[in-house]
């Protein structure tokens, strides 16, 4: 995927310029099957989930489809859910491997629910991420700790969290009981938090030179060039450039023919 922003040089007399707005990034979903909608239904049955981990004892939760309210699905006709009352502590637990870019940062969201009473229940889902499947703090970042008790179901609620990635691969897991009723999850999303784009433009310098500058800090933009005119053959200039107040600037000899300059974002 990449983020462009183009200018196109029509002459190096006259100087015609035409700014343009390039692709926009797609917001990648990083988690696999984040709406249970693949593989259907099921105990102990989560597709695209690499990490399961039963309760030690008094088990029960899986993937459900149902059309009848409270237990209906946020997004979509499938849902997970957590039911049990392990004797020990223990929870259910579900979760999934991310490959993640280390100083990057990303938007974790998922909506929880309830079917049910809860009240005086001790019911409790936990979501953490990390590099542990379980709950260790010391390697793990608690997101949320959810802990209905309501005489009634209670709706979908939306839980969303930003982090900034510490380890190039990690777990997002979700550890949950409920004895009475069973907490529901669904729309289970994280993507890539993308800054807003670089404002680019161009003017002429002394000498016959072309002054190019935009916004910083941005970093990981680079300047590329075009003689086709064409939305292919692009070339990444080698040129470095130099930090001057809020602007990136890089100065370039004008050229003898039409052309076209962009940043882009790898």
């Amino acid at each position: 995927m990449k983020k462009n922003i183009a200018i196109k040089m029509l002459s190096t007399a006259g100087l015609a310029l035409g700014l343009s707005a390039g692709s926009v990034f797609a917001q990648q979903n990083l988690i696999v099957n984040g709406s249970f909608e693949s593989g259907g239904a099921g105990i102990t049955h989560f597709p695209g989930w690499d990490a399961i981990g039963p309760a030690d004892n008094n088990s029960h939760y899986g993937v459900a489809q149902s059309s009848v309210p409270p237990d209906v699905a946020q997004q979509g006709n499938f849902f997970a859910y957590f039911h049990g009352h392990p004797t020990d502590s223990s929870q259910d637990c579900l979760g999934q491997t991310v490959h993640l870019t280390v100083g990057a940062q990303y938007t974790i969201s998922y909506y929880l629910a309830t079917d049910g009473t809860t009240l005086g229940s001790g019911a409790a889902m936990y979501v953490v991420i990390g590099t542990s499947f379980g709950i260790d703090y010391s390697q793990d970042l608690l997101l949320t700790d959810y802990e209905p008790n309501s005489s009634n179901a209670l709706p979908y609620q939306k839980f969303t969290t930003t982090i900034t990635a510490t380890n190039s691969s990690e777990i997002l897991s979700f550890h949950g009981f409920d004895a009475t009723s069973a907490i529901l999850l669904d729309n289970v999303s994280m993507t890539l938090v993308v800054p807003s784009p670089p404002q680019l433009s161009l003017k002429l310098a002394p000498t016959n030179m072309l002054l190019f500058t935009w916004t910083a800090p941005t970093n990981g933009y680079r300047l590329q060039a075009n003689s086709l005119l064409t939305t292919t053959n692009w070339v990444t200039l080698t040129n470095t450039p130099v930090t001057a107040g809020s602007s990136n600037q890089i100065f370039l000899p004008a050229p003898a023919r039409n052309m076209s300059y962009r940043l882009t974002l790898p």
